[in-house]
């Protein structure tokens, strides 16, 4: 454990750790498609909604969001899901290193 003024972090091998963050995509028949949008980065997602327009004309209903991401794993298998969030979070947990994985 290093200490930087009052904050702790951990190191392995000199390299400083910090929380990853991933978004799985599973389109399914009636998925809205028109919807979302994957950055050629393969690490963004922008998110659209239409109007509610029941709510009026003047509204503040919030319509778009914009995710910066690890990585945006879209229509990807079991086991490349395992490869790119899970193996190494696995490893360093029987090497006796904390890890978490939250779904």
């Amino acid at each position: 454990v290093k200490k930087n003024g009052n904050k702790q972090y951990f190191t392995r091998m000199g390299t400083r750790k910090k929380v990853h963050a991933f978004v799985r995509v599973k389109p399914t028949d009636d998925f809205a498609h028109e919807m979302i949008r994957y950055g050629d980065d393969k690490r963004s997602i922008d998110i659209h909604l239409k109007k509610d327009i029941r709510r009026g004309v003047v509204n503040n209903q919030q319509t778009d969001w914009s995710f910066k991401l690890d990585r945006v794993l879209h229509d990807a298998s079991q086991d490349l899901v395992y490869e790119t969030v899970a193996k190494d979070v696995v490893s360093q947990a029987l090497d006796g290193y904390n890890g978490n994985l939250i779904n």
